[in-house]
């Protein structure tokens, strides 16, 4: 279960090798991801400063039956249909990339998304906004190493059909941890991942 589950497959592929229904295959799938060595892969939260390099990624998450309340606030930033994959939308940014993310006077080096303009003025910080893929200089080059891992989490998630809002951190605490352990076969990876499940 857990091998099969290191390799990203489905929950109709890991019912099939377990001999159990989807559905079990699904629950038991999320009782690794919610171990306590998957939930300590998570950083603990601590202010920016200094040299800040920043990127956005967009994920398809499933929001269908979750927001049963119409007035939730929580809709203000979806679309109409059941998945979402919106650009960055500026009441999101005054409310999450501010003060209290971003210390006052950094350097925000990112690439030429427009809504980071704001983000340097709310921090009060200095934005070196460049086209990476045209600029060689060294300041940059840590952007396209956050594009690369940007594409190993979509790549990894992408075999999940349905990603639901609810479970998206377990999803991202099971990608960090295998990419902590990259050097290690599934199998080794499962019997590391096995004792504190």
């Amino acid at each position: 279960m857990i091998q099969i589950s290191l390799l990203g497959q489905s929950s109709k592929m890991i019912s099939h090798f377990i001999k159990t229904s989807p559905k079990t295959a699904w629950y038991n799938r999320q009782k690794i991801m919610k171990s306590k060595q998957l939930e300590n892969t998570q950083l603990k939260f601590k202010t920016l400063n200094g040299q800040i390099q920043i990127d956005e990624t967009f994920i398809k998450e499933i929001h269908k039956c979750n927001f049963k309340d119409k007035f939730d606030k929580r809709k203000i930033h979806l679309d109409s249909f059941s998945t979402n994959t919106k650009r960055l939308q500026k009441q999101w940014i005054i409310e999450n990339i501010n003060k209290q993310l971003i210390k006052e006077n950094s350097i925000i080096i990112s690439d030429m998304q427009p809504l980071y303009l704001l983000v340097a003025k709310q921090t009060n910080s200095i934005l070196l906004a460049t086209k990476t893929s045209t600029n060689p200089d060294a300041s940059y080059r840590k952007l396209n190493k956050i594009s690369k891992l940007q594409s190993n989490l979509k790549e990894s998630l992408i075999h999940y059909h349905g990603l639901g809002f609810a479970n998206i951190q377990n999803y991202l605490n099971l990608w960090k941890w295998k990419y902590q352990h990259k050097g290690l076969t599934p199998n080794q990876q499962s019997s590391v991942l096995y004792f504190n499940v």
